[in-house]
């Protein structure tokens, strides 16, 4: 009985035995298929994720309505309008700046009663349609800074979007499409921060605040963002990486890409040198590199605080996210409040981010009044080596400071500033007759 006991156990598991090996063998793991050129980690250092509308967001936007110019300035009010935009459906473009000669361009913008999207650089039509629903194919290479939709009661009307620069109109029709939200708002209009137009060219004009505008100064304690989390997502196999102290910080290599962390400034700077090389020839049009850049931070969480896009330039292939606190941009002159990107013709050349977020505001809050914007126009063109026709744009916003007795607290000074060329500086508030302070050209602007 013993004996008959153990054979049927010992047949048993030499079958198991044989039913295991079979599964093992015949086994087909389920792989992505990696690339090594387009592996990254699946590291995050957040858990934001953020979508193109989140990032790309009008710098203003206004009602002009019987001669004057009111600005939406609190979201909620921006978000009514673009909510709108987003329901309809816009087709037919067709080019009509031919009709509208360069000397009346700025006329045309003023000539009826409308609202006004602007933006803070030239977007390409392909990211309009990640916004808006654009309908027609037909638009490949073209890009606008500012929209215009003239007031109207039907639910089918035309939109103009505009390129300032390049003095191009091109004018849509909106079809299913409802102005009840615009014309709410126009209504209201005189409740809103009247603004003055600032030509600074024959295409475009500025528009600023009649009135002295009320900001605090305001301080965050900040939080570090972990170094090694973005070794693990930046390159292809972390375990390669060496890491090296260097002044004011450290050093990551897998000897080809590089990654430097400033401890000072509190910055990291991110470089793969093979991505220009390794690119010659190719063409990327699947997906434009702002979009890329977005979709890049994505993957890594690197949405640490709220970014919103500031600039591109299509010859460097490089694109600028802003730091924006209450509705304002912030500036430094280290590029603290910025992320930089610049691309290859499909693969991240160079990346540079700020290491902190900020976490906590302090209850400290300083009162300030900063003068009109007529004041800082007179202030501006009273300034010594200051053309009028290099002034890109005009602005409020923050100055971002270190403190220099906390390590861990950074200050928002409110200030005005300008464009001059690529350059963002902040406008004196001395009362010195115009002098320019704190230029805001950050290092990674002149080296490609």
């Amino acid at each position: 009985m013993y004996e008959a006991i153990k054979t049927v156990v010992l047949t048993s598991l030499v079958l198991i035995s044989i039913m295991m090996t079979f599964a093992l063998w015949t086994y087909h793991p389920k792989y992505d298929v990696l690339q090594n050129d387009e592996y990254i980690q699946h590291v995050s250092v957040s858990n934001t994720q953020v979508d193109t509308e989140m990032v790309v967001q009008p710098k203003q936007v206004l009602i002009h309505k019987g001669g004057a110019h009111y600005a939406l300035t609190k979201e909620e009010k921006k978000n009514e309008v673009l909510k709108e935009v987003k329901k309809w459906a816009l087709d037919d473009f067709e080019n009509i700046s031919s009709s509208v000669p360069q000397g009346k361009f700025l006329s045309f913008l003023d000539g009826k009663e409308r609202l006004e999207i602007i933006y803070p650089d030239e977007l390409p039509i392909d990211i309009y349609r990640l916004i808006f629903t654009v309908e027609d194919r037909g638009l490949d290479g073209l890009a606008f800074d500012r929209i215009l939709v003239p007031f109207s009661e039907g639910d089918k009307f035309p939109v103009y979007f505009i390129a300032t620069d390049k003095h191009k109109i091109y004018k849509a029709i909106a079809s299913d499409a409802s102005q009840d939200a615009i014309s709410r708002l126009a209504k209201e209009a005189n409740h809103f921060p009247r603004y003055f137009a600032y030509p600074v060219s024959e295409t475009k004009q500025l528009y600023l605040p009649e009135k002295e505008v009320e900001l605090s100064s305001l301080q965050y304690y900040t939080d570090e963002l972990d170094a090694d989390k973005f070794k693990e997502a930046l390159f292809s196999d972390p375990s390669f990486v060496k890491k090296d102290l260097i002044p004011f910080g450290e050093e990551y290599t897998d000897g080809s890409r590089l990654m430097d962390v400033d401890f000072f400034q509190r910055m990291l700077l991110y470089v793969n040198p093979a991505a220009r090389v390794s690119n010659m020839g190719q063409t990327d049009q699947e997906t434009h590199f702002i979009q890329k850049s977005i979709d890049f931070v994505n993957e890594h969480g690197g949405w640490t605080d709220l970014y919103h896009f500031a600039r591109w330039s299509e010859e460097d292939r490089k694109v600028i996210f802003r730091l924006v606190v209450n509705g304002y941009p912030v500036f430094n002159e280290y590029g603290m409040s910025e992320i930089v990107e610049t691309w290859g013709a499909s693969d991240l050349m160079k990346y540079q981010r700020p290491l902190f977020r900020l976490e906590i505001p302090d209850r400290t809050r300083t009162p300030k009044t900063l003068p009109s914007g007529r004041e800082i126009v007179k202030q501006l063109e009273q300034a010594k080596g200051v053309r009028k026709s290099l002034v890109k744009d005009i602005a409020i916003g923050y100055e971002l400071v270190k403190d220099p007795e906390r390590e861990k607290v950074i200050r928002l000074e409110p200030a005005w500033f300008y464009l001059y060329e690529q350059t963002w500086k902040k406008v004196s508030d001395d009362g010195d007759g115009g002098s320019v302070k704190s230029s805001m050209k950050t290092p990674h602007r002149s080296s490609h």
